[in-house]
C-alpha cells in the first residue's frame, strides 16, 4: 500500500471518519457512493457517479459463503453501512474488483468488521487491525467465539508449532512448512477438524476416523506423502504459508475456531 494512503487511513481509524480530501495532495481520491449490494462479509457493489462497481474491503477477509459465520459477517457488513459512503481505493484484484477502505456512519467499515469478530486481519493491513483482532479474539466475539456454529469440542487439542519458512525455496521443499498439532487430553478424533490460513483458499480437512492420541503430537506438512499416526500431507499446490506473516487456524467440525496461531515473518 502506498505510503500516503497508510497514512490517512490510519488518520481515519484514530478519528472514526473519513481521511479529509486535503490532507495530501498526492493522496487518492476520496469518492462518496451508494451501496447497492451487499456480496458477503467483505464486499459489496458501489453505484459511485452512475458506474457501479464491485468493491473489496482491504485488509480484511470474512468467512466464505459456506464457512462458520458466514452470514453473520454479511450481516454485520450490512449493519454498519449507511446509505451513503465514502471510499479510499487502492488500485484492483486479480478479479477486476476494487480494492478500497469503506467509510460510513463515521466509522472505518474495514476496522470495524475486525472489532465485531465479522472479519479476520490480514497479516499486510495495519497495526491497528492487528490490535482490534486480538482484542476480538480475547473476548472471544463474532467468529472468534468457542461456540460460533456449534457446542464447544471438549477436547484439549491445539497449535503446538509452525514452521513457515522451509529451507531454500519454498516450492522445491514443501514438506519443510508444516503444523505441529498436540492433544493435552485424552485421546481426540480430529476426523472432519480443519487447518486454514488467513486467504480464502488454503484449506486442509483432517482424514476421517484421524485419531490423535493423548499427548500426542500430528504434523501436517504442506507437500505430499504418506499418511500416518504423527504425520498428515496437505499435498497443496504450492507453498501455503507465507514468509511475511499469516496466520494458522484450528477449526473443529463446525468451523469453530479452537486455536490461532499468528506469526509474523
Amino acid at each position: 500500500m502506498l505510503k500516503t494512503l497508510t497514512a490517512l487511513v490510519f488518520l481515519a481509524a484514530a478519528c472514526g471518519s473519513a481521511p479529509p480530501a486535503d490532507a495530501d495532495p498526492t493522496a487518492p481520491e476520496e469518492r462518496s457512493g451508494a451501496v447497492v449490494a451487499v456480496l458477503d462479509g467483505d464486499s459489496v457493489r458501489v453505484a459511485v457517479d452512475g458506474v457501479t462497481t464491485e468493491v473489496r474491503l482491504l485488509g480484511i477477509n470474512a468467512p466464505e459463503i459456506d464457512e462458520c459465520w458466514a452470514n453473520e459477517a454479511r450481516s454485520a457488513l450490512q449493519n454498519l453501512l449507511e446509505e451513503e459512503i465514502t471510499l479510499v481505493e487502492d488500485g484492483a484484484d486479480q478479479f477486476g474488483r476494487t480494492l478500497a477502505h469503506l467509510y460510513s456512519g463515521g466509522r472505518h467499515i474495514n476496522l470495524a468488521l475486525v472489532e465485531e469478530g465479522a472479519a479476520i486481519a490480514l497479516a499486510t493491513a495495519q497495526p491497528a487491525f492487528a490490535s482490534a483482532e486480538q482484542a476480538a479474539f480475547e473476548d472471544r466475539v463474532g467468529l472468534w467465539s468457542p461456540t460460533a456454529c456449534g457446542p464447544e469440542t471438549p477436547l484439549e487439542v491445539f497449535i503446538e508449532h509452525v514452521s513457515f519458512d522451509a529451507p531454500g525455496p519454498d516450492d522445491e521443499y514443501p514438506n519443510g512448512e508444516f503444523v505441529v498439532v498436540s492433544n493435552e487430553g485424552p485421546d481426540a478424533d480430529l476426523g472432519g477438524w480443519w487447518i486454514r490460513d488467513e486467504s480464502s483458499t488454503h484449506r486442509f480437512r483432517f482424514p476421517d476416523g484421524f485419531v490423535l492420541v493423548a499427548g500426542g503430537l500430528v504434523i501436517i506438512r504442506s507437500g505430499c506423502g504418506q499418511d500416518g499416526d504423527s504425520d498428515l500431507y496437505w499435498c497443496a499446490n504450492g507453498p501455503v504459508w507465507n514468509n511475511d506473516g499469516d496466520m494458522v487456524l484450528l477449526l473443529d467440525t463446525y468451523g469453530n475456531v479452537v486455536d490461532r496461531w499468528r506469526y509474523a515473518g
